[in-house]
């Protein structure tokens, strides 16, 4: 770990303080570093006015009725065969995902990782299985996006927590549970 002293403004010290003080955050230099991590994939310095990008595509940024409204027109097939191409297109292009074997299951977090700085919600793996909190996408979706994602079939597992959804993956051909 490095160490650096900036100076802000009064207005962002008050800021930090109070989300220290509520326990957004656990400290001061825990905000810092979020925020240059959100600077950084979220590829900051590459946004011009009308456009945003994020590892060199560009993004949109739309509130969450508007998605749900979208899907609301869609069958889950539909939603599923669109989160596949879309997972597929990632792969692809996102440079962060170069030469990584999202087989292995250890791989996983780069993209659920992803997927929370983007604000599709929260996601915990715990070996198999991937927690889901607060996700603004449908189900069918993940199970799409991931399935194409990870090269697993993912089952949804039933929770009684609202807003909370566990997805476990099955069983890969030539895979040993033991390397999870």
């Amino acid at each position: 770990m490095k160490k650096i002293t900036v100076n802000i403004s009064d207005d962002l010290y008050k800021y930090i303080y109070f989300l220290e003080k509520t326990h957004f955050v656990r400290s001061k230099e825990e905000a810092f570093d979020t925020a240059l991590e959100f600077y950084r994939r979220l590829s900051l310095h590459d946004w011009l006015p009308y456009t945003y990008r994020m590892g060199g595509e560009r993004v949109l940024i739309m509130n969450s009725t508007g998605l749900t409204d979208l899907f609301h027109g869609l069958t889950n097939r539909e939603i599923y065969n669109a989160a596949r191409a879309t997972a597929f297109k990632r792969k692809i292009v996102n440079p962060f995902f170069k030469d990584v074997d999202f087989s292995r299951p250890k791989n996983w977090s780069l993209v659920l990782k992803e997927l929370e700085i983007m604000g599709w919600g929260k996601f915990k793996r715990f070996r198999n299985e991937i927690r889901v909190e607060f996700c603004v996408v449908p189900i069918p979706y993940l199970l799409g996006y991931f399935e194409t994602m990870f090269g697993f079939d993912f089952e949804l597992h039933p929770s009684k927590i609202p807003n909370v959804a566990v997805l476990i993956a099955g069983k890969k051909k030539g895979m040993d549970l033991g390397d999870l």
